[in-house]
């Protein structure tokens, strides 16, 4: 079953139990009201015939005629008695009344009860050895409120189907905006926009935040195609180098010697390489950050040690100049994002070398920095390679940024966020 029906069930059994409810409530209070009346009645005629009632000594008790007269008229067929000692001696009202009224309170007791069908109220005066009982049958109040059940059944059954009308109306209303918002869910593959919808409301929040989230999940997507065919590019070439050097060797084109297994050496680690950087790259697009306290002038040092054979190889200075430096990070892409920086300075310089360094500065930074005496890059140019794009995107994702200078070479300084009170506990 949809959600609609059911909540226009739910509400329609929700306004009839409400319904029933507040009819028992409103029945037994018109019953209680309507007995409340006869008691004061009873009670106030009973007081009245008490008072009025004269002892002789031939006639005990002497009411007057005006109560009989009244008695008489009495439209809600109320019955009085006076007892001496337990002896009716006089009575007026409703003929077939019981006599007395109430046996059991005739010899003693007084107040308001139900006897067989009567409502019943016994006043006595003990000095006089006079009591006196006036009742009224509940059979009017019995017809009076006889309908009522009836009544109540219909009024019960219109209120159940208006309730479940209403809530059939307004929940299609209110639901009106998640039907989109499934529709657009739906057409998610074809590129289909989130439907605005206005208000403060719960769908309108909901409909604000699945926007939001079909929109991550639409930018993860592009995100993730771009990703894999720059990747696909970037393994091409040294793959098919790779390959082509391999049938060559296979097929006895080319001797399998060490000039041809150091080549092969060659783009396998530019393989390697490659994938190093794609996992790097992918880990910091995606946010995928371990952060834990860092020394950058380790970090610098290893770098130094690492590459310090390579610049040697091609005749080049590679030199180390570190200060203090501790900042908060990923170790694993900072360290790849530093090995490009400085492979790509060995390999831009012809002459001179390159020179690691660390520090901190006055806005609150920590940084390593590589500078060499090339030629300098070419800032803005779409066509970085693979190693720079790693760089920035290192940078970004820790919340500092990478910093190019050209000027007598080019200078890189990476700059993250230096370790605080709070990180170092």
């Amino acid at each position: 079953m949809n959600l609609r029906p059911k909540l226009a069930l739910v509400a329609a059994g929700l306004a009839a139990i409400g319904t029933v409810l507040g009819l028992v409530a409103t029945y037994f209070g018109l019953l209680n009201l309507r007995m409340a009346g006869l008691d004061d009645d009873n009670r106030l005629l009973a007081d009245l015939i008490v008072s009025v009632a004269v002892l002789r000594e031939d006639e005990p008790v002497r009411v007057p005629v005006v109560v009989g007269s009244y008695l008489s008229g009495d439209r809600a067929g109320a019955a009085a008695q006076a007892f001496v000692d337990g002896q009716l001696v006089w009575s007026a009202g409703l003929g077939g009344a019981p006599r007395p009224l109430d046996a059991e309170r005739l010899l003693a007791g007084e107040g308001v009860r139900t006897v067989d069908e009567w409502r019943v109220a016994t006043v006595r005066d003990e000095d006089a050895g006079v009591a006196v009982q006036v009742g009224r049958p509940l059979v009017g109040v019995r017809e009076v409120l006889g309908p009522f059940p009836e009544l109540a059944l219909g009024v019960l059954t219109g209120v159940a189907l208006l309730a479940g009308a209403l809530a059939w109306w307004s929940v299609g209303i209110a639901l009106r905006p998640l039907r989109r918002l499934t529709a657009s869910a739906e057409r998610f593959g074809s590129g289909a926009e989130v439907p605005a919808i206005p208000g403060r409301d719960e769908p309108a929040r909901l409909a604000r935040a699945f926007g939001d989230l079909l929109a991550r999940l639409r930018d993860e997507r592009e995100r993730e195609h771009r990703f894999l065919a720059y990747a696909a590019h970037e393994l091409r070439t040294p793959i098919s180098a790779l390959r082509a050097g391999l049938e060559a060797a296979a097929a006895g084109k080319v001797p399998l010697d060490a000039v041809v297994a150091r080549r092969l050496g060659g783009e396998a680690r530019r393989l390697e390489d490659l994938a190093q950087n794609l996992l790097a790259l992918s880990s910091a697009e995606a946010g995928d950050v371990r952060t834990a306290e860092l020394d950058l002038e380790r970090l610098a040092a290893d770098a130094y040690d690492r590459f310090l054979p390579l610049a040697l190889e091609r005749g080049l200075m590679l030199d180390l100049e570190t200060e203090p430096a501790r900042a908060v990070g990923d170790a694993r892409l900072i360290e790849q994002a530093l090995a490009n920086l400085v492979a790509n300075a060995l390999r831009a310089t012809r002459e001179g070398g390159a020179t690691l360094r660390t520090g901190t500065d006055p806005e609150g930074f920590a940084w390593i920095e590589i500078r060499d005496t090339g030629p300098g890059i070419r800032l803005g140019d779409d066509s970085v390679g693979l190693g720079l794009r790693v760089v920035r995107a290192v940078a970004a994702i820790h919340g500092g940024e990478a910093r190019f200078t050209v000027e007598n070479g080019t200078a890189v300084r990476l700059r993250f966020p230096t370790v605080t009170s709070d990180t170092s506990t």
